[in-house]
């Protein structure tokens, strides 16, 4: 099932207090949603159409340990951009989320392009229209987010995170989504924070 939204039917960005609900709510409601990135000459953008969450407490989060250089935004106000750097070269985007003493991150894990495909398919060497994000690495290269983005407030800087208006929440019905347990993590492999738009082609791993 395709999920496309051009994003001339989702102009409406996301409030910030979207961000402040609980994490697991967060990551749940934002399938359906459109990311976009503006860089100042080009616009690229996908539909969310997989995420997970990580909960402060989480051994397999990133702020578990605490405070570090490199996590600092992750604990800092949620509606934040936390851009990271794994096996020395693949940039993933998370989403700072919850309230000042439950805050989480959603990382972003899968879209469906739905705008600037010719840019994201140079980016990413492809024009196998699946392969372009369907991975947390694969989608912040075909959108060009590096750390650059770190920091950045989805409400004003050049990442957005937008709906159609009137947003009803969850924009995807519950009988189309997957809710499972996370991918690539080796502590806390048990818990089902991971949610995906069920039969969905452009989802990473079913």
């Amino acid at each position: 099932m395709s999920t496309s939204r051009g994003i001339e039917k989702v102009p409406v960005t996301l409030a910030s207090d979207f961000y402040k609900q609980d994490t697991l709510t967060v990551a749940r409601q934002l399938l359906g949603c459109c990311l976009v990135h503006y860089d100042g000459k080009s616009t690229v953008a996908g539909t969310i159409v997989e995420t997970e969450a990580y909960l402060r407490t989480d051994p397999a989060a990133h702020s578990y340990r605490g405070k570090t250089p490199g996590n600092s935004v992750l604990f800092g106000p949620s509606g934040h951009a936390h851009v990271f750097f794994i096996y020395g070269m693949h940039w993933c985007l998370n989403i700072v989320t919850g309230s000042k003493n439950r805050r989480g991150a959603v990382l972003l894990r899968a879209l469906e392009p739905v705008e600037g495909i010719p840019l994201m398919e140079k980016r990413r060497g492809t024009h196998d229209l699946r392969n372009l994000c369907n991975g947390p690495g694969k989608l912040t290269q075909a959108l060009g987010v590096t750390g650059k983005c770190n920091g950045a407030v989805f409400q004003s800087g050049p990442l957005r995170i937008t709906a159609a208006k009137p947003a009803k929440f969850p924009l995807i019905p519950n009988e189309q989504v997957i809710q499972t347990r996370r991918i690539g993590i080796s502590r806390a492999q048990e818990a089902l924070y991971r949610f995906y738009i069920k039969e969905n082609p452009f989802v990473s791993r079913k």
